[in-house]
């Protein structure tokens, strides 16, 4: 026999979640879907590596020029990567 223990999927999940640090992780691969998304394909190819650490955003790039035109648009892109977030979720960008 079953026992009453009934509890709804999504409470579960958010239980789980609150307990472990799996919330920060997954918020951090949803950082860099939206900055995927806001820098496209092209610019993508010249990404080496990237992460997000202590609400920055690490970028290392192939091209000094990418780099720079980047960095030019860098306000541009927190403010697209935060309003698709729905919060900043992001303070800065560090592109080396």
């Amino acid at each position: 026999m079953r026992g009453s223990n009934n509890q709804k999927i999504g409470d579960i999940i958010r239980k789980l979640t609150a307990k472990t640090n799996i919330k920060d992780k997954l918020e951090k691969l949803d950082i860099l879907d939206y900055w995927h998304e806001v820098i496209g394909e092209n610019l993508r190819r010249y990404v080496v590596n990237e992460y997000v650490k202590n609400d920055t955003l690490h970028v290392k790039l192939k091209s000094s020029v990418v780099r720079n035109e980047l960095t030019f648009n860098k306000s541009k892109i927190l403010v697209e990567i935060n309003s698709k977030a729905g919060r900043k979720v992001l303070h800065d960008i560090y592109l080396k």
